[in-house]
């Protein structure tokens, strides 16, 4: 997690978005027999450079009130597959971004760091303001 923040400064290609995500939540357990629906308005920005991209969102969420991401893997700025760290509520996991769509399945630790959450399954529609931007960096 530590090194997303140095692979951020050299990147080439930067893109910003808002996303807006539904999902599910597998509360108290590690089953969808005890589901709970939850929503997120999130605003990140994503980088790439030679196949490597990296990305962060923060942003408002029900029932958690506040969420973030960040992320690292591979593709290029519209298609990627990467692994993903939520600090809270903590959770880790594998993020698809096809496009302007993403999808997420993470694991937490189905206990208040996780807001009881064992499994976190999120489907998202992103937009941006503005254009791809290159940095000269």
């Amino acid at each position: 997690m530590f090194l997303i923040p140095v692979l951020v400064f050299g990147q080439a290609d930067k893109k910003s978005f808002t996303e807006l995500n539904i999902g599910v939540a597998a509360i108290d357990g590690y089953s969808f027999d005890d589901w709970f629906p939850g929503a997120s308005l999130l605003f990140g920005q994503t980088f790439a450079n030679d196949g490597i991209v990296t990305e962060y969102q923060i942003g408002i969420a029900l029932p958690a009130i506040a969420t973030g991401k960040l992320a690292i893997g591979a593709g290029d700025i519209n298609k990627n597959i990467m692994f993903a760290v939520r600090p809270w509520p903590l959770s880790l996991g594998p993020q698809i971004k096809l496009g302007i769509f993403s999808a997420s399945f993470e694991v937490g630790f189905n206990n208040g760091i996780s807001f009881d959450a064992g499994f976190i399954a999120t489907i998202g529609w992103r937009w941006q303001f503005g254009g791809q931007k290159k940095s000269v960096l």
